[in-house]
């Protein structure tokens, strides 16, 4: 098991994964074994009750619809509870590869520390309060990285946030208000005014955000910016449009857009939108797929490297976003 490195970030990271980070992970090899086996076996053992509840079903129901609701009880309750077998085995070896690698990392990227769990929390309220998230009752935080890059502070989060709302019927049915990464990351000055960047949905589709936003968010004045590219893609809300205004200049405001475009993913711009407040930008970026991710059971240790190239193009994005800021 080798570390080749590829991106400036891992410079020099090589000869701490060999004395450092190989180790531990060959060390854990077992373990990914033991679980994997755990998770075959609970598996089989939800099937094989599944099936016996399919044979009673046919009783019941009889030879001619009873194997077509049995088929679908096995389909559906047998593959659910595998997944659920298999997720709480990988959930426990993701637990230890993240032992095995982060601190190693941390200490390479310097000035970074890593909470899979997210305990340390999230500034949640006042990136609603701002209109950055929508309205949500339940929360679900990972992956939290907080540093410095750039003497600049930071802090972000993988976050889903969902409603629950009834529909015509009385029946409660949750959605998904966002799903991706949140930023808090610092800047020098005390910005002057309250500021929403959010999309442009169009004339009146604007115009009922606006009228359902009360005085925050979409329901601050409009700011017309001197930017034609920006103002294709998107609005900007603040307390005060003058101050806003000056506090954007036309180079910012390409910053900003690059932003968007460049970590946006197959959604570009749409996936973002951003808000000043205090001395924080603040920026939400709905994607798909797992953060930090890293550790599959069905990947021996020998064949992580990928995983761990990704965990640095993570982090090297947290650093992208700073860098644009700062008009690098």
């Amino acid at each position: 098991m080798e570390f080749n490195e590829r991106t400036p970030l891992e410079q020099g990271f090589a000869p701490i994964f060999q004395a450092e980070v190989r180790p531990a992970l060959m060390s854990l090899e077992g373990e990914r074994l033991a679980l994997l086996a755990k998770a075959k076996r609970y598996g089989t053992i939800v099937l094989g009750i599944a099936l016996v509840i399919a044979g009673a079903i046919v009783l019941k129901f009889g030879a001619t619809i009873g194997p077509i609701i049995g088929a679908v009880f096995v389909g559906i309750i047998g593959l659910v509870g595998m997944g659920i077998a298999r997720s709480m085995q990988a959930s426990k070896w993701s637990g230890s590869v993240v032992g095995a690698v982060m601190p190693a990392v941390c200490a390479h990227v310097g000035e970074l520390r890593y909470d899979s769990s997210a305990s340390g929390g999230f500034p949640l309220d006042r990136m609603r309060s701002l209109g950055i998230i929508g309205g949500y009752d339940n929360s679900t935080l990972s992956d939290r990285m907080e540093g410095r890059h750039r003497d600049t502070e930071f802090e972000l989060v993988e976050a889903k946030l969902t409603k629950k709302s009834q529909d015509s019927d009385g029946d409660t049915q949750t959605s998904t208000v966002f799903d991706g990464l949140l930023f808090n990351i610092g800047v020098p000055v005390a910005v002057p005014t309250p500021i929403l960047i959010t999309r442009d949905y169009g004339k009146v589709a604007n115009k009922l955000g606006s009228m359902f936003s009360g005085k925050k968010g979409r329901g601050m004045p409009r700011v017309e910016v001197p930017h034609e590219a920006f103002e294709a893609v998107f609005e900007v809300h603040a307390e005060n449009p003058e101050a806003a205004r000056s506090f954007l200049p036309p180079a910012f405001l390409d910053n900003l857009l690059a932003i968007g475009e460049q970590e946006g993913g197959n959604k570009g711009t749409k996936a973002m939108v951003a808000g000043f407040a205090d001395q924080s930008f603040y920026l939400a970026l709905s994607r798909s797929g797992d953060f930090m991710a890293m550790g599959s059971l069905s990947t021996p240790v020998a064949d992580m490297e990928d995983d761990l190239h990704a965990v640095f193009a993570d982090i090297e994005m947290v650093h992208r976003v700073i860098d644009r800021l700062h008009g690098v």
